[in-house]
């Protein structure tokens, strides 16, 4: 859900002008004696001028470490709306930035570089966490971009009503059947809402897919044309739902939860455990106020037949009509402007100190980007810095490698989980909701969508 709402890291509006930023270069990428020259999207507009100054410095930085390479800024963003016609008109930048959902459509369309030749053994793409990676390759194993920015769905708990509720915190649920008996535990012995989840502004029906995935299916086709909802993944999610609200008691009474709601229960300790994004720590810790040794997190509970868990963030593409020498030009950039604090102990530590003197949250919870032995070389060269539990969040940190991640519905996403919205609502109000019902009902409705996008 967050993929298209929260995580592209550029302006809102769609800019197509471009902004040479050069810092000494001369010279086109036609000229053999001449820098490469490469156009990169995602540059702040002069309404953002502490940002653009930034990334006019860290050009200026990248140039002087690679004269061979001009960088020319460029203000395109991702809309969902023009971003076929800019493709196909070779309108895009030769770096580009696009959502997680988009990757595996675009690679079948063979619409995006390929990049594997230029991704070298000693590139840092080459450690990027595999289940992140594999996001960006095809079935050979092919790559076609760079992520760089990923989180996945976990379980969040409270680990001090765990300690009340007599359950051990450094072992949380690793099945739905121990989440609900862990809610009734915690309930019974703290009078707490031992579970919730999020049930409207399409955050419910974000969470019920992540919850199918975790039971062993998809709502959507993987190429996005077909409805899936109407399975016994879903029926099973929704089943445990009717389960805790109506036979444990243990949902509470509101069933009308945003995301900001949720968290903020959550972060005030009325809610014992709930579905959300890994990465939650620096919301309700930092800007909520939940202690640091209260914040609980593990990896989603998985059936026998999981698919994994749901994953966004935002990937990187190179644009197909670029040479061999721009796509290398382009990994440059991009492994300088995002990777460097994997990959210099004098940038990790500048960056960690930076954020600790501002009381920001070094070494939260989230999903490792990169593999287990770069995460930890970073670790070790921050150590000092580090100012959260990281202890407490060992479960997730042991699959974050394995665990895979499972894209969001490619088509209409957001009218997807609206629709489930109301599935989750009826369930949870009322007792005889016919699950086999709302969910042929759900089908038609998303397919209806699906065949209108």
């Amino acid at each position: 859900m967050r993929t298209t709402r929260r995580r592209i890291l550029a302006p809102a509006a769609l800019a197509v002008a471009a902004l040479a930023l050069t810092a000494g270069c001369s010279g086109s990428d036609t000229e053999k004696s001449g820098p490469v020259s490469i156009t990169v999207a995602g540059m702040p507009t002069s309404q953002q001028p502490k940002q653009l100054d930034a990334f006019k410095r860290k050009i200026t930085d990248f140039s002087a470490a690679n004269p061979d390479v001009k960088v020319v800024g460029d203000e395109a963003v991702f809309d969902i709306r023009t971003f076929q016609a800019q493709l196909a008109g070779g309108k895009l930048p030769t770096v580009f930035y696009v959502p997680f959902t988009e990757m595996q459509g675009l690679i079948a369309r063979q619409q995006i570089a390929d990049i594997t030749s230029a991704v070298g053994a000693d590139s840092a793409v080459s450690r990027i966490n595999p289940s992140i990676l594999k996001v960006t390759k095809d079935s050979n194993g092919h790559i076609y971009g760079v992520p760089i920015q990923a989180y996945s769905m976990g379980l969040l708990y409270n680990r001090d009503l765990f300690k009340e509720a007599g359950l051990d915190p450094d072992k949380p649920p690793t099945t739905w059947d121990e989440v609900r008996t862990a809610a009734k535990a915690i309930q019974t012995a703290t009078g707490v809402q031992g579970f919730a989840s999020m049930t409207k502004d399409n955050t419910g029906g974000w969470v019920l897919t992540t919850m199918s995935y975790a039971n062993g299916s998809t709502i959507q086709s993987a190429d996005g044309k077909k409805a899936t909802v109407d399975n016994d993944a879903t029926r099973s999610a929704l089943q445990f739902y009717r389960s805790l609200r109506w036979d444990d008691n243990t949902f509470g009474s509101n069933f009308l939860l945003g995301y900001n709601d949720a968290m903020k229960a959550f972060a005030g300790g009325k809610v014992g455990m709930f579905v959300q994004g890994a990465d939650a720590y620096t919301t309700v810790v930092s800007n909520m106020g939940m202690k640091p040794d209260d914040f609980g997190l593990a990896p989603l509970p998985q059936a026998g037949n999981g698919l994994g868990t749901l994953g966004g963030g935002t990937v990187a593409i190179i644009n197909p009509r670029a040479s061999a020498n721009e796509v290398k030009a382009a990994i440059k950039w991009l492994e300088f402007d995002n990777f460097r604090k994997y990959s210099s102990e004098q940038e990790a530590v500048a960056d960690a100190k930076a954020k600790a003197a501002d009381k920001q949250p070094v070494g939260a919870p989230a999903l490792p980007l990169f593999d287990q032995a770069t995460t930890d070389q970073y670790l070790g060269w921050v150590k000092d810095y580090v100012n959260v539990p990281r202890q407490n969040y060992a479960s997730f940190f042991a699959t974050a490698q394995s665990v895979a991640l499972v894209p969001e519905p490619p088509t209409k996403a957001q009218e997807t989980y609206g629709t489930l919205d109301t599935v989750i609502q009826a369930v949870l109000t009322r007792r005889d909701a016919d699950i086999n019902a709302l969910l042929t009902d759900a089908q038609r409705t998303v397919q209806a969508i699906i065949d209108a996008g």
